[in-house]
């Protein structure tokens, strides 16, 4: 190889490595190919064959022996609010409004279809209601926020409860995530 000069040298080197890629590329192509199905060979029509008897079932029974029932259709009948059965549809009527005279309408002792008018139907005039005054103060039930000579404070449906001072703000010092304890756990 000292008689080569080393740009040939370079293309040799070159030209071996993409042989050498090329054969590597087939033969790892030839792994990934599918195996050739095989064909089932049929056997010659000359061949032994076995001949296939089928049995037929003897018929005793003669069609004149057959009776089918008449099939019986219902009659269908008109209905108002339309058809059951079918794809056909029907609209029922518009419905008829009642027209009253205006002697039924006027007269306050009688509704117009002709009821008598009950107490529990007459309207009720606003300026008659009378509204509660307030509400009276029952001297031995304590109303909300009422302090004792203990210093607790009443809060219904709570009761008594004792003063604790006022109330208390921390600021959270957090970088915005969500999933991090606050405070100290388990004392």
């Amino acid at each position: 190889m000292k008689n080569i000069n080393n740009k040939v040298k370079k293309w040799l080197i070159i030209s071996g490595g993409l042989v050498l890629s090329m054969v590597l590329l087939v033969v790892i192509m030839n792994q990934f190919k599918a195996p050739p199905i095989n064909d089932l060979d049929l056997p010659d029509q000359n061949s032994d064959t076995q001949k296939v008897a089928v049995e037929s079932p003897d018929i005793t029974e003669k069609e004149d022996d057959i009776k089918v029932p008449p099939i019986e259709i219902e009659k269908e009948t008109n209905n108002a609010n339309g058809v059951d059965k079918g794809t056909e549809q029907t609209i029922q009527a518009d419905p008829i409004k009642p027209e009253y005279t205006d002697e039924q309408l006027i007269n306050p002792d009688q509704k117009p279809n002709g009821e008598k008018v009950t107490e529990q139907d007459k309207p009720v005039e606003h300026t008659k209601v009378e509204n509660p005054s307030t509400s009276p103060k029952s001297d031995n039930q304590p109303q909300g926020g009422d302090v004792n000579s203990k210093g607790e404070t009443y809060l219904p449906g709570f009761g008594w409860i004792k003063n604790s001072g006022e109330n208390q703000g921390i600021a959270g010092e957090s970088d915005g995530d969500i999933n991090k304890q606050v405070g100290i756990m388990g004392e």
